[in-house]
């Protein structure tokens, strides 16, 4: 793999330590191993009153899904892309229901609504203006089908987030489509994340707990042996690829959750008039396997196991069962992207954003027309 420009990497490093928080790494990481909690800045409104989730002021308390975005909020922190870009400023805005707009959305609604759901990478380390989903509302005016696009993708969140804050969502705002971006690096993981609400190996629901495999996470990160300025590789893809290969026997327990999530939110959706577009997000080694693989001689064996590529293959075939709507970004982030398509801490950035809402674009206005 080329190595970074000189220049380039004090700031790489130090965007990724400002990132890692600001994306939304899951907490269970940072309360077993540490990670910056300063580096932030989020301006919130005088009179909030939410319960702070886990000393994270950009999230609270929610009864139904864990945590959620913080209503009303402002939030800025420095990023870096990992191609040839400068650092700069990130700024993103929330209004009254935690949505991520640049403006408060009107009442009562006066377009018809498109809920997208997903994790970090959507709630995102760009400005709100690039984000996926302001990129697709500004689209469908331009297209003479406007609506009005509802982000509420949250850090930390996976599958059956997505479809226990879904729900609540559909409820309340009567979406006529909802996109889910499932992120193809660490959401099956997440399924196994016992500290937030989740489903046991028998699909029953579960609230929220402890983590019990904290040293089993520490050593697949020794394991793998990144360089220093491709650490967060392990957080947004590696982490969940090294589990894969080392415990196959879970694979099956994953996807049974994994389709019971998908059931219950389509489920939901069809209970309100609603479609479910279901997007997916390939992870970096699933993009640039050659590149990842070069990284180390773990993360070869890894990527020669082909173990994160089947987890995504068995998924599509059970979205594919289901005839399910699919948009797969892989293509078009292969074809098109490049090294532009991340931020230094390996959150999809500008021009991933740019490229979703581009491969969105044509299905929702086909959804929204039937």
């Amino acid at each position: 793999m080329p190595s970074m420009p000189g220049p380039l990497r004090p700031r790489l490093l130090l965007a990724t330590a400002v990132t890692t928080l600001a994306a939304g790494i899951a907490f269970w990481v940072y309360g077993t191993f540490g990670g910056p909690r300063s580096t932030m800045q989020v301006t919130k409104a005088a009179d909030d009153t939410e319960l702070t989730w886990r000393g994270q002021d950009a999230f609270v308390v929610d009864a139904v899904a864990g945590l959620r975005p913080r209503a009303r909020t402002t939030i800025r922190l420095p990023t870096v892309g990992i191609g040839p870009d400068e650092p700069r400023e990130t700024v993103k805005h929330r209004d009254r229901f935690g949505f991520l707009r640049e403006d408060e959305l009107p009442e009562p609604i006066d377009r018809p609504c498109v809920l997208v759901l997903g994790d970090s990478h959507i709630d995102g380390v760009v400005d709100t203006a690039d984000n996926v989903s302001t990129r697709l509302e500004r689209s469908s005016e331009a297209d003479g089908q406007p609506v009005r696009v509802l982000n509420a993708a949250c850090g930390m969140y996976g599958l059956w987030q997505h479809n226990l804050r879904g729900r609540v969502l559909l409820d309340r705002f009567r979406p006529r489509v909802v996109v889910v971006v499932v992120f193809l690096g660490n959401d099956f993981l997440d399924l196994e994340n016992p500290t937030m609400p989740h489903l046991d190996d028998a699909l029953r629901e579960q609230p929220e707990g402890t983590l019990d495999s904290a040293e089993a996470v520490r050593q697949r990160r020794r394991d793998l042996d990144l360089p220093e300025d491709r650490q967060m590789l392990f957080w947004q893809g590696l982490d969940q690829a090294r589990f894969l290969q080392q415990q196959p026997e879970r694979r099956p327990f994953l996807l049974a959750k994994a389709k019971h999530a998908v059931e219950a939110l389509e489920a939901a959706a069809a209970a309100h008039g609603a479609k479910v577009l279901w997007a997916l997000l390939p992870s970096y080694d699933l993009v640039f396997p050659e590149r990842t693989a070069a990284l180390s001689a773990v993360a070869a064996q890894v990527v020669a196991s082909g173990a994160q590529r089947q987890m995504r293959d068995q998924f599509v075939r059970l979205l594919t069962q289901r005839q399910a709507t699919i948009v797969d970004f892989e293509p078009t982030f292969r074809a098109k992207g490049g090294s532009t398509l991340y931020a230094s801490d390996f959150h999809v950035y500008r021009r991933g954003h740019e490229l979703m809402a581009e491969a969105l674009q044509a299905p929702l206005r086909t959804l929204l027309g039937r």
